[in-house]
């Protein structure tokens, strides 16, 4: 296997953690700089990241190989719903009278049963159509590509058995 790819899988929980990271930082930092408000689905989104990063990094610290393989099914899951809700925000995009105007996440929130308050903004409401783009591709596809690599990656750290060889014999 060539050095750069035994590189990677002994650190692909590591770099699960900081790609997922820099992702959640890179959201703020669009959103400071262009005044865009996010709207439910990017909330939702925004908290599947942070939950990728937190498991990526107590999976990275664990010692044992079967503690780490008690994370996959949570991983998975964290993954999998970030895939759900970043294809429900493009099918918004794409087809915004599918929705009606809806509360802001703050007012939902505030008035209604954390449950009926998720469900409501799994919805998506008319501010989910007004997606801004980078680079000529809307930010839910930025996303749905995020979820998808760091995903395939952290799976691939919390599965793969580790080497019994020394960090020696590996250079």
């Amino acid at each position: 296997m060539p050095p750069l790819l035994t590189w990677i899988g002994r650190h692909a929980l590591l770099l699960t953690f900081l790609g997922s990271s820099l992702i959640l930082a890179s959201a703020f930092a669009y959103e400071a700089i262009t005044g865009l408000q996010p709207c439910h689905l990017c909330w939702i989104q925004r908290w599947l990241f942070a939950g990728l990063a937190l498991i990526s990094l107590l999976a990275w610290c664990l010692p044992s190989q079967w503690l780490r393989r008690l994370l996959a099914l949570p991983f998975v899951l964290v993954a999998l719903s970030g895939i759900g809700v970043a294809l429900r925000h493009l099918y918004i995009k794409l087809n915004p009278h599918s929705v009606s105007c809806g509360m802001d996440v703050e007012t939902l929130l505030d008035f209604l049963p954390l449950r009926e308050a998720i469900q409501e903004m799994l919805l998506g409401s008319a501010d989910c159509a007004q997606v801004a783009n980078f680079l000529g591709l809307p930010l839910p596809s930025w996303t749905l590509s995020g979820y998808l690599l760091l995903g395939g990656l952290g799976m691939y750290g919390l599965l793969a058995r580790r080497s019994r060889r020394s960090a020696s014999q590996l250079l």
